[in-house]
């Protein structure tokens, strides 16, 4: 099986061998579904990643999701402020050091987290029912075989 089939036409001269290519096709057509089913909670899928980790650990500081997510501080704190003028997080100055702030869901922000959960749970078993459960595992590994790997050498 190969993207060949869907372009018989079309020379991919080895393209088709290129395993970023296809992670990165693959990627947007998840996200690009994702978005617009999300489009009615005003919030893209970063920022329910950014509202679901911030719901599993109140008080989160921005340059832990930073680093979580491998960008760039000033990107999450666009996001983080975007979330915060619609009301589904706050940001609190840290009692102990008044230069860090914490992150806590709000209960817009809990609530919209509660639906994109549903949304996101549903879309991923549509989107992976042509995987049998040991396929599905298999690629779960190896994709964060290869992102650690990433991570790894992005650092160095």
């Amino acid at each position: 099986m190969t993207r060949q089939s869907v372009t018989p036409g079309l020379d991919l001269d080895g393209l088709d061998e290129v395993i970023g290519l296809h992670i990165g096709t693959a990627n947007s057509l998840f996200i690009s579904r994702l978005d617009r089913q999300l489009e009615a909670f005003k919030v893209t899928p970063k920022q329910v990643a950014i509202l679901w980790l911030v719901n599993a650990n109140p008080g989160v500081k921005q340059s832990d999701l930073s680093r979580f997510f491998k960008i760039e501080r000033p990107t999450v704190h666009q996001f983080v402020r975007q979330l915060t003028l619609n009301g589904h997080l706050i940001s609190e100055p840290s009692k102990l050091d008044r230069r860090a702030g914490g992150l806590w869901i709000t209960e817009t922000g809990s609530a919209t987290l509660t639906a994109a959960r549903e949304i996101i749970f549903t879309d991923e078993a549509e989107l992976l029912a042509a995987l049998t459960p040991h396929e599905r595992s298999e690629l779960y590994r190896l994709v964060i075989k290869l992102y650690l790997s990433a991570a790894g050498r992005n650092e160095k």
